[in-house]
């Protein structure tokens, strides 16, 4: 029970030291040993029992009794590589080891074996990378700051011994674009746990700027592993966004699925959770009933369909969907024709709608479909964004074939494409409508005849 007492205390002594030092500047500390105000000096080093401390690049660390030392501080060192194992080497008692406001970018080495070392301070530096096998050969490492530094990320765990106690990490210019699902893991070694400020590791990367990096590797690996579903699992995932929700209570992530060029029939009748894109483009879709029928499509404001086989959109008529989606492309599929008020009743109420894409489709443009989608391109061009490329279909003598449709007047699309030729039945038509006027002229004209001349015509003498 002492004992447990003790390493309980033990254990707060050295969280507070941290702590402590964490936010102790190097003036500071410096003129606190040395009862100085102004360090005239880039270069310099004092020794007091069995700690040293220094500034600059160590030159005058040659002149110390190395072996003596437990306690090793240095402040500003100017290189821009700092080598551990030339510079440590000779510390072969050291026990605690501070690095501050430095500007090297890496330890050029892994740490020499120090078997004493417990507790390493690395922080305020222009430290960007660190490598996994960097503390590997401290067998006594029980505690490791590295706070306030420039890491972007770390694809892995540290290799450190098993009794390892406490890392700090917060403070880094983390890139949560990257892996470091690692700090979910509670496997029998802890990785994860090992982190004591975990929680308060924020994203710096433009994607995910300022949201805690610990909800954002949950989010990727729950986003994986739903992605790994059956109906999906040819598809790719990614955490486009996380935005905060309307009370401010919590987070929601915003997922991308792609499934373009898969060979789908059909749209999923899964997807991950959160999903608010999709993009199934270059598949053999032939309906998107899916988006009225399956609730899951809700969320999923940005659907792009683009060259599938859809013939129809008819059936999405008065749906939630249609009346909350914000992008919608629909470019080369098999739209002849729809309803023009479906959309025109959809977009009336849809506040969010920004894109709808209709172009490359075989649009007829007859009388009556074409002057209702001219009104309708017209009221929401700022939402059909490519309704200058809305174009119509061929038809064999159709003069108004790839004419665009919001360039057609109604007196190209409201007449016959033969009106102006002379068919051969209205030909034949002619010629007896002559014969009848003729054959009644020349009845009249020997009616005439006999009454004033008491004539008959030539051909009734003939008759027998």
């Amino acid at each position: 029970m002492v004992r447990r007492c003790c390493e309980i205390i033990f254990l707060i002594i050295v969280d507070l030291t941290i702590s402590y030092s964490h936010k102790y500047s190097c003036d500071e500390w410096i003129a606190t040993i040395t009862n100085e105000t102004n360090i005239e000096s880039n270069n310099y080093c004092s020794q007091y029992d069995n700690s040293v401390y220094c500034t600059g690049n160590l030159e005058a660390i040659q002149d110390l009794k190395l072996k003596m030392v437990e306690n090793l501080w240095i402040c500003r060192f100017p290189n821009k590589t700092f080598d551990p194992y030339q510079i440590l080497r000779r510390f072969t008692n050291l026990k605690m080891l501070r690095i501050n406001y430095s500007n090297f970018t890496y330890f050029s080495n892994d740490f020499p074996e120090l078997k004493h070392l417990e507790i390493v301070n690395v922080t305020n530096t222009a430290m960007a990378y660190t490598r996994p096998t960097l503390f590997r050969k401290l067998p006594s490492l029980r505690y490791l700051d590295l706070r306030g530094n420039c890491l972007d990320h770390m694809e892995g765990p540290l290799i450190l011994n098993s009794g390892f106690k406490k890392m700090y990490l917060s403070g880094n210019k983390w890139n949560c674009t990257r892996n470091m699902k690692w700090l979910l893991t509670y496997d029998e070694n802890g990785r994860g746990q090992r982190v004591a400020d975990r929680e308060l590791m924020r994203c710096v990367d433009f994607k995910y700027s300022g949201r805690p990096l610990l909800a954002v590797m949950d989010f990727k690996l729950q986003m994986r592993q739903q992605c790994g579903h059956p109906n999906i699992k040819n598809c790719s995932c990614v955490l486009h966004y996380i935005r905060p929700s309307d009370d401010g209570q919590y987070l929601i992530p915003m997922v991308t699925v792609n499934c373009s060029h898969r060979g789908f029939m059909d749209l999923p009748d899964f997807l991950p959770k959160n999903t608010t894109i999709l993009h199934i483009t270059h598949n053999k879709i032939t309906s998107v009933e899916m988006l009225r029928t399956n609730p899951i499509y809700l969320e999923v404001h940005d659907v792009f369909v683009d060259y599938n086989q859809i013939h129809s959109i008819d059936f999405l008529e008065a749906s939630r969907w249609l009346n909350n989606f914000r992008v919608f492309s629909l470019k080369g599929n098999k739209l002849t024709k729809f309803s023009s008020h479906i959309l025109d009743n959809a977009l009336e109420r849809n506040h969010n709608a920004i894109k709808l894409h209709l172009s490359e489709n075989p649009w007829r443009c007859d009388c009556v479909f074409t002057p209702h989608f001219q009104e309708l391109l017209m009221k929401y061009h700022t939402i059909i964004k490519d309704y200058t490329n809305i174009t119509c279909k061929y038809i064999e003598g159709d003069s108004n074939f790839r004419t665009s449709v919001i360039t057609l007047n109604r007196g190209d699309v409201c007449k016959l494409p033969s009106e102006y030729r002379i068919q051969p039945i209205e030909l034949l038509n002619g010629i007896l409508a002559s014969l009848i006027i003729l054959v009644l002229g020349k009845l009249a004209f020997d009616y005439y005849h006999y009454k004033r001349y008491g004539r008959v015509p030539w051909i009734v003498t003939k008759l027998p």
